[in-house]
C-alpha cells in the first residue's frame, strides 16, 4: 500500500534520531537466559505469534540449528508430498502462498531471536530455518559473523551429495573468509599487472596462473552449489556469470588475438572485485535498483533533448559554416557568375567553389584552429576588411560542432545541458546567427535543460532517500520485536515469580507506565550488552601488561606525582590551549606569507620563526606526555597525529628533506582539535570513509575499469594518430593506464567535449561516443549517490547535532578574557577555582596504574550549535520563542510600507536625542505643534497610498533602466546623454522627496530602523553627491567615477517593493551566519592547500615567449632565463594565475574549483621545472595528482558541509516562522496549492455515446486505446522524419521528404475528421484535441501558403517546430509516463519560488552588468571579450554575466582584467571618449568576478534546492487523476454496456482484474474483495460508486483520506447520473462470503451423509446378496 512521502525537512531533522536507532539495533541482543525463555517457554511464544521474526522460530521444545542428514531429506519429501496433497484439495480455494523471511535471506546475518550458534556448527550444513524452504530441497551453512548461506539439497553435477565429504569440503572453502581474500588479492595482483601497456615477456605465465586460479574458483562454487538447473545454483546467481565470463574470455586471449576486443577480458576481471565481498555486491545490487527507478525520468531527459535538438536542427542547420573568406574575384561581375553557376566555357579557370573550400584562404584569429564564423544578420560577426562571409568547409571543432544533422544537434544539447564548454558553443552561434539566439538560448534552451537537470537531481535524491527510509523502516520493525520479546519475558518471569510465592495479588498498572517500563528495561538491556561488548574484547598477554605498567605509565615517587598533578593543572587550563592556538595561527601565517620572489632576509625572519614555532610544539607535547603518561597519551587520536607532525618536523630540522616540508603544512589542520567546523570537515572525510566504502569501492572500480578499457581501446589510435602540434601526444591520450585515468578523471569533473573531439578524430565518432557517454553517466551517477549518501544518509546524523552543550578549553579562554576586558575581575590562574568554572572546564585526568583508561579526556572539537536541530533543544524552547517574536517584530518593523495600523505616526527621534535637545519634544495637541503633527499625518496617509508605492516602484524601475543607456556609444549621443543627465537629476529629486515624506511620516528613528531605508538611503546620497560632483566638474576625476559607479545599486532597490524576492532574502540573510563560519573553515582548508602550492610551484609559472610569432619557446631553444633575456624579440613572462603568493594560489584554487581555467593551471605545474627555468611538456606529470587530491578534498567534502550547513540553515528559517515555505509568499503557496489541485482534478463527465449506429461505431474506434496507440506511434514517425533532415541532402531526398510530411498531413486530417463526427461537440473539451487542431491548422495554412508566409510572415522553420507539440501526447498515452507526470508537477509547483530566485538572480546579474559597462567598457579584446561578449553595451554586457553565471568562461573573462603594460596600453585613445587605455585595475577584476562567482553560485543553489524541495514536498500517495477515472469508465462499460451504473456480483473479480494501475487488483482477488465491503443490491447487483469508492480505500489507504474526493464522486452521481438511493441494501461481499462458506459447509455434510447412507445400503443388499 503507498505510503506518505516524507517531507524534506522532516526527513533531515531526523537524521540524528535515524542514526540513533541504526546504533541501537546494531547493539540488539538477547543474553543466554533471555534467549532460554524465548525458545523453551511456550507463553511467551504464545504472546509472540504476530512477531515476524519469532514466528521463524521452531516449536517450543525442538532443536533450533540441526544438523542436515539423511533424515531432513526424508522429512523435507514428507512436508512437500503434504503441501501437494493440501493444495490439490484446495484448489477451488484462494491460499495466500508463503514467502521466504526476509530476516533469513541468503547472504544474511543471523537475526538476534536464534542467538548464536555452537561452534562445532558452523560450516556445517544444517536444516532450514526459514518456512519457506522446509518444504524444499535446501540447507544452510552459517559461516562467519553467522551469516547465512543456502544451498540445494540435490546432488552438485549429478555427482555429488549434500552429504559428500567433497562438496561439504567445497562448501567450507567457498564460504570461508581466507578465500575470499585471496581471490580479491589474486585479482587485485591481475589488475596492476593489466595496467601495463607493454608487459614482459613473463607476463603470459603470470596469465596462466591467473586462469589456473579462476578456474579453481569456479571449480569450487560449482562443487558447492551446482551448475545451472538447481535453486541456488552457480548461474542462478547474475553475480556468478563474471566468473564464467572471466573463463570463456581468458581461455579465448590464449588462442585468440583480440586487439581491440581484448577489454572484454579485462572488464570481468575487474568486475569480480564486486562480487568478492557481499557488502559491496548488495551496494551494487541497491545502485542497479535506483537505476531503475531513474527509467522515467530518464526517457523525460531524453525526450525534452530530443525536441531541443530538433529545434536546433531546423533553426540553425547550416549556420555554423558560415567563414570569413578571401575571395579575389574576377574582372567582371557576369564573369564570375558564369563561373560560380558551372557554366565556365573555359576563357578563365577560376573556380569559385575550389577557392572559397580552399582553408588557406579563411581568417584566423591568433591561437585559434578554426576559422572565423560570420553571419549575414545585422547582429552576427563581421568580417575585417577584405574578407566575405560566405558558406563553406567544414564545422567548427574538427566539424563535430554543428546542427547539420539531428544527431550532431541531439550532442549539443546534451553539451548545453552539462555546461561543458558550451561558451564556445555560444560564441560560434552568436557570430553565426547573431544576438537573436541568445533570446532562444535564454528563454527556452536553458530553462528546459535546467528543468530536466533539477528533476534528474531531485528523482536521484527522493529514490536515495526512500531506500534510507526502507533500511529505517526495517529497524524500526526489529527494535519494536526486541521491545516485544523482552516485555513477553518480562511478564513471564513476574507469573512465574507470582505463581511460586503463592501470591494471589493482582495489580492494575497504567498502560502508559508499562510502555516506560518496558522502554526503560529495553535501554537497560542494551546498556548492559554494550558493556558486556566492550568487556568481552580479546584481553591481551600478561607481559604486555607488565610492558605497559613499567614503560608506558610513569609513576615512580611521591615528587613525580606531585610533578604530574602540577602538570596536569597546568595542561588543563584553558589558556594552556589557547596559547597553542595562536602559535598554530602564527605559525599558518607566517607560512602563508611565503612568496616569489623572497628577499634574503625575509628568509631568515621565516626560517628562524619556524624554529621557534617547531620548539613551543615539541615543549607542548613533552608536558602533555609528562602530565599524562605516554599510556593515556597516545589514546587521544589528535595526540597521536601532532606527535606525527612533530617527529617528521624534528627530522626536517636535523637532515633536510624536501618531502617533509609536507608535513610542517600539516600543522594548519590542528586548528581542528579546538575548531568545531574545521573539525566537522575533517569528521566528514572520516566518517564517510568508514560508513560508505563500499559505494566508494565500487566507483574507485568504475574509474579503474574504465580507465582500463580507455587504454585498451585506444592505445593504438593514439599512437598511430598524432593530431597535436610539435609531433608529440595530446595532452589528454589514453594511450597508457595513467593518461587515461586522467582522462576518465576529468569526465567525472564535467570535462568530457573536448577529450570526446580527439578521439573520435583519432578513432572515429562510434566507439568513443559509446565510451563517453557509458563513463559518462554511469560515473556521474556514482559521484552523485556517494554525494547525496554523504549528505543525507542516517551515519551522518551523529556529526551534526553535538551530544553535549559545553565549551572547549578556547573558548572558555576567550570568554574570562571578554569578560575581564568589560571590567569583571576574573582570578584565571586561582589554585583553589570555583566549582562552577571547574565543571566548565574539559577535564584532562592523570592517567595512573591504578585508573581505567577510559577516564581520561582531553580539549575536543565539538560541532557547531548552528547545527542543532529545534525539537533538540528543549533547554531553548523560552529562547527559541523569544528569538521568534523578536524576528517577527522585526519582520513587523520592515514591512511597515505594507501593514501600517492606524494613521498615528510614531516619535519622530531616538529618546536620547529628546535627552540631549529638548527643543525638539513639542507638543502636538495646540500651536505649531498641532499642524505639524497634521502635516505629519497627510504624510503618513501618502505614504501608505498604494497609488504612492506604486509610482515610486515605477520611477525606480525608470532608473534603473536610464542605466542601460550609459555605454561606450552615449558620447556620439549628445541628445540621450543631455536627457540622461536631465533624468537623473529627476530621479534624485523624486527620490529626495519620498525620503523627506519618509522621514515626515515615520520619524527618523523608524526610518533608520530598517535595512531597505538605510540602502535607499545610501543610494540617495551617493546619486546627490555624484550630482554635485558633475556640477562642480569632477565627473571624469576619480572621485567623480567612483560616485558614478555606485549608481549601479540603484536596482537593489526593487527588491524591497516585491514579496517574493524579500522572502528569498529574509531566507539567504538567516543562514549568513551559519554559511560564514563553514566558508571560514573551508578558506582555511584551501590555505592548506595553497601553501603547499606555493611551497611546490612558486616562481615555477614563469616562460620565455616569442613577442612576434606569439609562441613560447621550447626547452632546447632557451632553457632558462637567463637565455631567454639574451635572444631578441623574446620576453620572459609569467603567468597571471600562478601560486606566487597564497592569495594568488586562492585565486587559482578557485578556477581549479569551478574546473574553468583549471587545465591551464595543470599545464603548467606539470610542465614546471624550477624556478627561472623554461617549462618542458610535461615533465612533472605526477602534479596532476595534487590537483585532484584538491578536487576531492577541497571540493567535493567542502560542497557537501556547506549544503548541509545550508539546509540546516533553511530548516532552521522554516521552523522559527512557523512552518512556511521558505521561498514563497502566502499568495504563491496558495498558487502552488491552486496548481496541485488543478493537475489531479476530479474528471469530467465521460463522452456520451452517439444513438447514430454510424457515429456510435466512429466512437468506439477512437477511443479505443489501439486507435490512440496507433497515432502516437504515426507521430513519432513523424518525428523521425524531421529527424532524417540534414543540411547536405540531396534534392530527391527533400522531394521524398515532402511527399511524406503530406501524407502524415493527411492521416491527421483523417484524424480530425473522424474525432469530430464520432465526439460531435465534445471534441474540443479535450486540452489534447484543442492542441491537435491547432497544430493541424498551421500546418494546412503552411501548405498552402509557404511562399507568402516566407516572404511576408514568419520564418519557414517555425512550422516543422509547431507540428513537435504533438509529441506531449505520449505524456498522456502510456502509464510508465505517470512518474514523468508527478516530476513535472513537482517542477510546476516549484514555479513561484523560482520565480522569486530568478528575480534576485535577475537583478545581481543587471547590477553586474551596469557596473561592468560602466568600468571595463575599454578593456582589451582577448579572450573571452571580443566583439560580440564584451562590456561595450549593456546587451553584450548580459550576455557575458549569463555565460558568467553557468560558471561559463569567467577564467577568460578575467584574463583582460589581468592585463598589465607591455600586454596592454594604458594611453590608447578611445575613439570618441575621455577614458584613456584599455589597462583596467587588476584588483577591482578580480573581486569583481569572484563575488559574482560565489553569489550566483549561491542563488542556483537556491534554485536547485527549491525544485528538490518540491519533488519531496508532493505527497507520493497515488493521486487519482483524471486519466485513472477515465480508464475506469472505460473499463466499466465493458462490462455494462447499457449503461445502467450496475454490474452482477459475478463480474467484479474480472472487472478489477482488468482495470490498469493503479485501480487494478489482479487474480487472485476474491479474499481482497470479500474484505472490501461492498453494498450488494437486488439482484445481486452492485454500484459503479461503491465499486470505484472501495477501490479507492483499498489502493490508496484510508478512505477518510479521500472524503473530498468521494463527496465530489457522489455530487456527479447525484447530478448526472442514475442514483441507487432507490434501491434497497440486502447485504455486503462479507455477509455474502458467509452465505456461500455456510452453504459449502451445508452441502458438504449433505454430500458425506448421502454417501454415507449409499454406503450402508450397498454393504447391506451385498450382504443380503451374499
Amino acid at each position: 500500500m503507498p505510503t506518505r512521502k516524507i517531507p524534506f525537512f522532516e526527513f533531515w531533522r531526523s537524521q540524528t534520531e535515524r542514526a540513533a536507532l541504526l546504533k541501537r539495533v546494531d547493539r540488539l541482543r538477547l543474553d543466554s537466559s533471555q534467549l532460554k525463555q524465548l525458545l523453551g517457554n511456550s507463553e511467551v511464544r504464545a504472546k509472540l505469534q504476530n512477531a515476524k521474526m519469532a514466528s521463524l522460530l521452531p516449536p517450543v521444545g525442538t532443536e533450533v540449528f540441526r544438523r542436515f542428514t539423511a533424515a531432513s531429506i526424508e522429512e523435507i519429501q514428507q512436508r512437500h508430498e503434504a503441501e501437494m496433497n493440501q493444495q490439490q484439495k484446495d484448489k477451488l480455494v484462494e491460499k495466500n502462498l508463503p514467502k521466504p523471511a526476509v530476516h533469513l535471506e541468503d547472504g544474511k546475518p543471523l537475526p538476534f531471536v536464534y542467538g548464536d550458534p555452537p561452534p562445532q556448527l558452523l560450516n556445517t550444513p544444517l536444516e532450514e530455518l526459514d518456512p519457506y524452504y522446509q518444504s524444499q530441497k535446501t540447507f544452510i551453512v552459517l559461516g562467519k559473523g553467522n551469516f547465512i548461506h543456502r544451498f540445494n539439497a540435490e546432488s552438485s553435477c549429478f555427482l555429488l551429495s549434500p552429504f559428500s565429504q567433497l562438496r561439504t569440503a567445497a562448501i567450507k572453502i567457498h564460504i570461508h573468509s581466507l578465500f575470499r581474500l585471496f581471490i580479491l588479492m589474486t585479482i587485485l595482483t591481475n589488475c596492476v599487472l593489466m595496467t601495463m601497456l607493454y608487459p614482459p615477456a613473463w607476463i603470459m605465465t603470470t596469465e596462466l596462473v591467473f586462469i589456473a586460479v579462476y578456474t579453481v574458483e569456479v571449480i569450487v562454487k560449482v562443487m558447492a552449489r551446482g551448475f545451472c538447473i538447481r535453486r541456488f545454483a552457480f548461474l542462478r546467481d547474475p553475480w556468478n556469470w563474471l566468473d564464467f565470463m572471466v573463463i570463456i574470455t581468458g581461455f579465448l586471449t590464449l588462442y585468440v588475438d583480440l586487439r581491440k576486443s581484448h577489454f572484454l577480458s579485462t572488464l570481468p576481471r575487474a568486475l569480480k572485485l564486486i562480487t568478492v565481498y557481499p557488502g559491496v555486491r548488495k551496494t551494487a545490487g541497491a545502485f542497479l535498483q535506483s537505476v531503475k527507478r531513474l527509467a522515467g525520468v530518464f526517457v523525460l531527459m531524453m525526450f525534452g533533448l530530443s525536441m531541443l535538438s530538433l529545434i536546433g536542427l531546423q533553426l540553425f542547420m547550416g549556420s555554423l559554416r558560415n567563414k570569413c573568406i578571401m575571395v579575389s574575384l574576377p574582372n567582371t561581375i557576369e564573369h564570375w557568375t558564369t563561373s560560380y553557376n558551372g557554366n565556365n566555357t573555359g576563357a578563365s579557370d577560376f573556380d569559385f567553389q575550389q577557392k572559397i573550400d580552399n582553408s588557406a584562404n579563411y581568417y584566423y584569429l591568433p591561437w585559434e584552429d578554426d576559422a572565423l564564423l560570420c553571419g549575414n544578420n545585422s547582429d552576427a560577426g563581421v568580417c575585417p576588411d577584405g574578407y566575405s562571409c560566405l558558406k563553406a568547409g567544414r564545422n567548427p571543432n574538427h566539424g563535430f560542432t554543428s546542427f547539420d544533422m539531428f544527431g550532431w544537434s541531439l550532442l549539443n544539447m546534451f553539451r548545453l545541458m552539462t555546461q561543458d564548454f558550451w561558451e564556445n558553443l555560444l560564441q560560434l552561434m552568436l557570430r553565426a546567427t547573431g544576438k537573436t539566439s541568445m533570446v532562444f538560448i535564454m528563454l527556452g534552451l536553458f530553462p528546459i535543460c535546467f528543468c530536466l537537470l533539477s528533476l534528474f537531481l531531485a528523482m536521484v535524491a527522493v529514490v536515495f532517500v526512500e531506500q534510507d527510509e526502507a533500511s529505517i523502516a526495517e529497524a524500526k520493525q526489529k527494535e519494536e520485536e526486541f521491545s516485544q520479546i523482552l516485555e513477553a519475558i518480562k511478564k513471564s518471569k513476574e507469573a512465574v515469580e507470582q505463581a511460586s510465592s503463592g501470591a494471589d495479588i493482582t495489580k492494575k498498572k497504567d498502560p502508559a507506565q508499562q510502555k516506560k517500563r518496558s522502554t526503560a528495561e529495553i535501554m537497560s538491556n542494551e546498556q548492559e550488552h554494550a558493556e558486556v561488548s566492550g568487556q568481552n574484547q580479546e584481553p591481551c598477554s600478561p607481559c604486555w601488561y607488565a610492558f605497559t605498567n613499567i614503560f608506558l605509565k610513569w609513576n615512580c615517587c611521591g615528587c613525580w606525582r606531585w610533578l604530574k598533578q602540577w602538570l596536569q593543572a597546568f595542561v588543563m587550563n584553558p589558556f594552556f590551549d589557547l596559547v597553542i592556538v595562536l602559535s598554530i595561527v602564527l605559525n599558518t601565517l607566517f607560512m602563508a606569507m611565503e612568496h616569489y620572489p623572497e628577499t634574503a632576509d625575509f628568509l631568515d625572519t621565516v626560517g628562524l620563526a619556524e624554529l621557534v614555532f617547531t620548539l613551543i610544539f615539541i615543549v607542548e607535547i613533552i608536558i602533555r606526555i609528562l602530565a599524562m603518561d605516554p599510556y593515556g597519551y597516545f589514546k587521544v587520536d589528535w595526540n597521536i597525529y601532532d606527535f606525527i607532525i612533530m617527529t617528521g618536523s624534528i627530522i626536517h630540522l636535523c637532515i633536510y628533506v624536501d618531502g617533509l616540508s609536507f608535513l610542517i603544512t600539516l600543522r594548519v589542520l590542528r586548528l581542528g582539535r579546538w575548531w568545531p567546523t574545521f573539525n566537522l570537515w575533517i569528521k566528514t572525510i572520516w566518517t564517510s570513509v568508514k560508513a560508505l566504502k563500499n559505494l566508494t569501492f565500487i566507483l574507485v572500480i568504475m574509474v579503474f575499469v574504465s580507465s582500463l578499457v580507455a587504454m585498451q581501446l585506444f592505445h593504438e589510435d593514439y599512437n598511430a594518430h598524432n593530431i597535436s602540434p610539435g609531433n608529440r601526444l595530446l595532452r589528454w591520450h589514453m594511450s597508457d593506464f595513467y593518461h587515461a585515468f586522467l582522462v576518465v578523471v576529468r569526465i567525472l569533473c564535467g570535462e568530457w567535449i573536448e577529450t570526446m573531439w580527439d578521439c573520435m578524430m583519432v578513432s572515429g565518432p562510434t566507439t568513443c561516443l559509446i565510451f563517453y557517454f557509458v563513463v559518462l553517466i554511469i560515473g556521474n551517477l556514482l559521484v552523485l549517490n556517494l554525494f547525496l549518501a554523504l549528505l543525507l544518509s542516517s551515519f551522518c546524523g551523529d556529526y551534526r547535532v553535538p551530544e553535549e552543550k559545553r565549551n572547549n578549553n578556547v573558548q572558555i579562554a576567550i570568554n574570562q578574557i571578554k569578560k575581564a576586558m568589560c571590567g569583571k575581575r576574573t582570578w584565571i590562574c586561582k589554585k583553589g577555582a570555583d566549582s562552577k568554572k571547574d565543571k566548565e572546564c574539559v577535564s584532562l585526568h592523570v592517567v595512573t596504574s591504578d585508573q581505567n583508561v577510559g577516564s581520561s579526556s582531553v580539549p575536543i572539537a565539538e560541532t557547531e550549535d548552528e547545527f542543532k536541530m529545534p525539537e533538540n533543544e528543549k533547554k531553548e524552547v523560552k529562547k527559541q520563542q523569544c528569538d521568534f517574536e523578536q524576528k517577527c517584530t522585526e519582520v513587523q518593523q520592515e514591512e511597515n510600507n505594507e501593514n501600517h495600523q492606524g494613521n498615528i505616526p510614531e516619535a519622530c527621534c531616538w529618546e536620547s536625542c529628546y535627552r540631549c535637545c529638548p527643543f525638539l519634544d513639542i507638543d502636538t495637541s495646540q500651536g505649531k505643534g498641532r499642524v505639524w503633527s497634521n502635516f505629519r499625518r497627510t504624510c503618513l496617509l501618502i505614504e501608505q497610498h498604494q497609488c504612492f508605492e506604486i509610482f515610486m516602484v515605477i520611477i525606480i524601475l525608470l532608473s534603473s533602466v536610464a542605466l542601460v543607456f550609459e555605454d561606450i556609444h552615449l558620447h556620439h549621443r549628445p541628445v540621450i546623454r543631455l536627457a540622461l543627465d536631465i533624468a537623473d537629476q529627476v530621479f534624485a529629486y523624486l527620490f529626495l522627496l519620498e525620503m523627506v515624506i519618509k522621514w515626515t511620516a515615520l520619524g527618523l528613528k523608524k526610518y533608520f530602523s530598517s535595512f531597505w531605508c538605510r540602502l535607499d538611503f545610501i543610494i540617495l546620497a551617493v546619486s546627490l553627491m555624484a550630482i554635485t560632483a558633475g556640477m562642480l566638474g569632477y565627473t571624469e576625476l576619480g572621485a567623480g567615477l567612483t560616485l558614478k559607479t555606485l549608481r549601479t545599486l540603484r536596482p537593489l532597490r526593487a527588491l524591497s517593493r516585491f514579496q517574493g524576492p524579500r522572502v528569498v532574502l529574509m531566507a539567504l540573510a538567516g543562514s549568513l551566519r551559519s554559511l560564514g563560519k563553514v566558508l571560514l573553515a573551508i578558506l582555511v582548508v584551501w590555505l592548506f592547500f595553497n601553501i603547499l602550492g606555493v611551497k611546490m610551484l612558486a616562481g615555477k609559472f614563469s616562460h620565455c615567449y616569442n613577442e612576434t610569432s606569439w609562441e613560447p619557446f621550447y626547452q632546447h631553444e632557451v632553457n632558462n632565463m637567463t637565455d631567454c633575456l639574451s635572444l631578441a624579440g623574446a620576453r620572459w613572462k609569467n603567468s597571471y594565475i600562478n601560486f606566487d603568493s597564497v592569495a594568488l594560489a586562492y585565486l587559482a584554487l578557485l578556477q581549479v574549483a569551478t574546473f574553468k581555467g583549471w587545465l591551464d593551471i595543470m599545464y603548467k605545474a606539470v610542465d614546471s621545472r624550477e624556478v627561472e627555468d623554461q617549462p618542458v611538456y610535461e615533465t612533472n606529470p605526477f602534479m596532476y595528482l595534487y590537483f585532484i587530491s584538491f578536487i576531492f578534498l577541497c571540493c567535493f567534502f567542502t560542497f557537501n558541509i556547506f549544503i548541509r550547513v545550508f539546509i540546516d540553515a533553511l530548516d532552521r528559517q522554516k521552523h522559527k516562522f512557523g512552518g512556511k515555505h521558505v521561498f514563497m509568499t502566502k499568495d504563491q503557496q496558495k498558487f502552488s496549492r491552486a496548481v496541485k489541485n488543478l493537475f489531479s482534478k476530479p474528471p469530467l463527465k465521460p463522452i456520451p455515446r452517439s444513438q447514430n449506429q454510424c457515429q456510435a461505431w466512429l466512437f468506439g474506434l477512437v477511443t479505443h486505446s489501439f486507435f490512440e496507440v496507433f497515432m502516437v506511434v504515426l507521430i513519432c514517425l513523424n518525428m523521425v522524419a524531421l529527424m532524417v533532415e540534414t543540411y547536405d541532402q540531396g534534392q530527391l531526398k527533400e522531394i521524398i521528404l515532402y511527399w511524406i510530411h503530406f501524407v502524415f498531413i493527411i492521416i491527421f486530417f483523417i484524424e480530425f475528421l473522424l474525432k469530430i463526427i464520432a465526439l460531435r461537440k465534445h471534441y474540443f473539451t479535450s486540452a489534447w484535441n484543442i492542441l491537435d487542431f491547432t497544430v493541424l491548422a498551421v500546418t494546412i495554412m503552411d501548405l498552402l501558403f509557404a511562399e507568402l508566409g516566407e516572404k511576408y510572415l514568419i520564418s519557414p522553420y517555425v512550422f516543422p517546430i509547431l507540428r513537435m507539440a504533438r509529441v506531449f501526447r505520449i505524456l498522456h498515452l502510456f502509464h510508465f509516463t505517470r512518474g514523468i507526470q508527478k516530476l513535472l508537477l513537482a517542477f510546476v509547483m516549484s514555479l513561484p519560488a523560482l520565480l522569486n530566485i530568478c528575480f534576485l538572480l535577475f537583478v545581481l546579474m543587471f547590477t553586474y552588468s551596469i557596473f561592468g559597462m560602466l568600468n571595463f567598457a575599454y578593456v582589451k579584446k582577448e579572450a573571452m571579450i571580443d566583439d560580440m561578449i564584451n562590456f561595450e553595451t549593456f546587451g553584450n554586457s548580459i550576455i557575458c554575466m549569463f555565460v558568467i553565471t553557468t560558471r561559463a568562461g569567467w577564467d577568460a573573462v578575467l584574463i583582460p582584467f589581468l592585463n598589465n603594460p607591455p600586454d596592454c596600453e594604458p594611453d590608447i585613445e578611445n575613439p570618441g571618449s575621455t577614458v584613456m587605455g584599455n589597462c583596467v585595475s587588476s584588483a577591482v577584476g578580480i573581486i569583481f568576478c569572484t563575488s559574482y562567482i560565489i553569489l550566483s553560485l549561491l542563488l542556483l543553489l537556491h534554485l536547485y534546492i527549491a525544485v528538490i524541495l518540491e519533488a519531496f514536498n508532493t505527497d507520493d500517495t497515488e493521486q487519482l487523476s483524471d486519466d485513472d477515472l477515465q480508464m475506469f469508465y472505460k473499463t466499466w462499460r465493458k462490462f455494462d454496456p447499457n449503461a445502467s451504473q450496475f454490474i452482477q456480483h459475478s463480474q467484479l473479480s474480472d472487472l478489477c482484474d482488468s482495470l490498469q494501475d493503479p485501480l487494478k487488483i489482479p487474480k487472485p482477488n476474491m479474499i481482497t474483495l470479500t474484505h472490501m465491503h461492498l453494498p450488494l443490491l437486488p439482484g445481486d447487483k452492485i454500484h459503479c460508486l461503491d465499486v470505484l469508492i472501495a477501490l479507492i480505500a483499498e489502493v490508496f489507504g484510508d478512505p477518510g483520506e479521500r472524503d473530498a474526493l468521494k463527496a465530489i464522486l457522489e455530487e456527479m452521481f447525484r447530478t448526472h447520473s442514475l442514483s441507487k438511493d432507490s434501491h434497497e441494501q440486502l447485504g455486503s461481499t462479507p455477509w455474502r462470503k458467509q452465505e456461500e462458506v455456510a452453504a459449502m459447509v451445508i452441502q458438504r455434510a449433505y454430500r458425506k451423509h448421502r454417501h454415507d447412507t449409499e454406503r450402508v445400503v450397498a454393504e447391506t443388499n451385498g450382504a443380503l446378496g451374499v
